[in-house]
């Protein structure tokens, strides 16, 4: 569930089991951490003593557990990641036996990636790998990632009321510039995959069309979880009781947001914007679904076998086989803000046009 790691305790673990990081540092001091070990964004952080907004491995909280976590080769370290999608081809060898046959390439995470801090406000991270492809089409695919993190501005800086909306507010914001390529076009489909790890108790908001069509990917999920609203849906991440959903790109708008309590009656807010391109493949499927595709965003919530945390995930462009390209560039931009919990919520219908 909820693991209250800080900055200071990240930063000691990594440094003392000589794992290289580094820190950027975006407006009022809110801080990330990006390891080179799975090309990881861990934070962001207020300050160096204060906790991390996304789900962290509690084994993070001091240097021996996490010496542990490293001999145990688990990919689960938390925080922000990208992988490479669709899941079905790569991570799972039998689609008629999904969990008796998913597994985490090492080469996709954590893989080999080099790390450089190329200014005190940009990060590159790089690697190329070998991955096997199962189920919707066969084969090694040689790729290349390289992703640049870096500062940007608040969305909202040039409305008139933009002083009034803030007031109170701790914003800081950051980009990723993912490019992927491929050495040679095949058959085989690759995309970029974003996934956020949240820390459950709070709402999954999701900008969509009156007629939005979802894909239950494990057990359905019902109105408990996920309630379906005129122009948006809401989700709840508990990290208590598995889910994953998929929702079509021709109904949603490229924007997304979660809100989430803090103690002393403050509350933060985590938007997502990312280009959502209906025209695109988007060629992830359910195992037990063949041909079900166009999902440009996804919902996990774990059982707790896990770890006890939520995931919101975005896919970009798809790369190989009838697309003819080898090659993408995607921009994942995300926005934090934090403050008292009915100013931070007076943000949601300017970012998302939603009511809340």
């Amino acid at each position: 569930m909820n693991n209250k790691i800080t900055f200071s305790q990240v930063v000691d673990s990594l440094a003392t089991n000589n794992q290289p990081y580094a820190t950027l540092t975006l407006q009022n001091d809110v801080r990330l951490i990006i390891s080179q070990l799975g090309a990881r964004i861990l934070g962001p952080f207020l300050s160096s003593n204060s906790e991390s907004i996304f789900w962290l491995n509690r084994s993070l909280a001091a240097p021996d557990s996490f010496k542990t976590f490293l001999a145990s080769a688990e990919w689960n370290l938390g925080g922000e990641r990208i992988w490479i999608a669709p899941e079905i081809q790569y991570l799972v060898r039998d689609r008629s036996d999904f969990w008796g046959s998913i597994r985490v390439p090492e080469q996709m995470d954590p893989g080999h990636y080099s790390l450089e801090q190329t200014s005190p406000n940009q990060c590159l991270l790089t690697q190329e790998i070998m991955l096997e492809a199962h189920n919707l089409a066969r084969g090694q695919k040689e790729l290349r990632v390289q992703k640049s993190i870096h500062q940007v501005e608040d969305p909202l800086r040039h409305l008139s009321n933009y002083e009034a909306l803030i007031d109170g507010i701790q914003f800081g914001g950051y980009e990723q510039i993912v490019s992927l390529s491929e050495k040679n076009l095949d058959d085989i489909n690759s995309e970029v995959w974003n996934l956020v790890q949240l820390n459950p108790g709070g709402q999954l908001l999701i900008p969509a069309s009156p007629h939005v069509e979802h894909s239950d990917y494990f057990e359905p999920i019902d109105e408990q979880y996920q309630i379906v609203h005129s122009h948006h849906l809401s989700l709840k991440i508990t990290g208590d009781r598995r889910y994953k959903v998929g929702y079509k790109a021709a109904h949603v708008f490229g924007r997304l947001a979660y809100f989430n309590h803090l103690d002393h009656d403050q509350a933060y807010l985590i938007v997502r914007n990312f280009f959502n391109n209906p025209a695109a493949p988007y060629v992830e499927e359910p195992a037990d679904r063949p041909g079900r595709r166009g999902h440009s965003i996804h919902v996990y919530n774990d059982g707790g076998d896990l770890g006890g945390f939520g995931e919101l995930e975005c896919n970009g462009q798809t790369i190989g086989g009838a697309t003819g390209r080898t090659s993408t560039t995607d921009q994942f931009v995300l926005w934090l803000y934090v403050g008292a919990a009915n100013k931070v919520k007076q943000l949601i219908p300017h970012l998302l046009g939603i009511k809340f």
